[in-house]
C-alpha cells in the first residue's frame, strides 16, 4: 500500500492559508475525541506525529486517511479532503488493538 504522507505534506502546506471547514459538528468531533479545535488544527499544521496516509477515491472525490500514532497504545484518525479549504470529514480515535493491527500491516517500512 502506497504511503501519501509527502503529498499530503504539499498539499496542507498549499491550503493552510485558507483555513479548515468540518463535515460534522465541532461539538461533536471534540467529545469524540477529547481534545479541542485548535489542537487537532495545530496537529494537522505541523504533521508531526503522522505514521501514515492512505488514499481513496470516493465519487470523484479524493480523500486522505491520515493516521497519527502517539504510541503503541494510542492514536487518531483524520479523514480530509481539499476544496477551497482544507475539509475535515471525520476524526477518530485508534485504540491499542486498531494500533497494533495496523502496524503490523500498514506501517511497514
Amino acid at each position: 500500500m502506497k504511503n501519501y504522507s509527502e503529498e499530503m505534506r504539499e498539499l496542507i502546506n498549499r491550503y493552510k492559508a485558507k483555513g479548515f471547514e468540518y463535515g460534522k459538528p465541532i461539538s461533536y468531533l471534540e467529545f469524540r475525541n477529547g481534545c479541542s479545535k485548535e489542537e487537532w488544527e495545530k496537529e494537522l499544521l505541523e504533521l508531526k506525529e503522522l505514521e501514515f496516509t492512505e488514499q481513496q477515491i470516493n465519487e470523484n472525490e479524493k480523500r486522505y486517511k491520515l493516521y497519527f500514532v502517539y504510541s503503541r497504545k494510542s492514536g487518531r484518525v483524520y479523514v480530509l479532503t481539499f476544496r477551497e479549504k482544507i475539509r475535515i470529514i471525520s476524526i477518530y480515535p485508534l485504540g491499542k488493538s486498531t494500533v497494533k493491527r495496523y502496524h503490523q500491516v500498514k506501517f511497514k517500512k
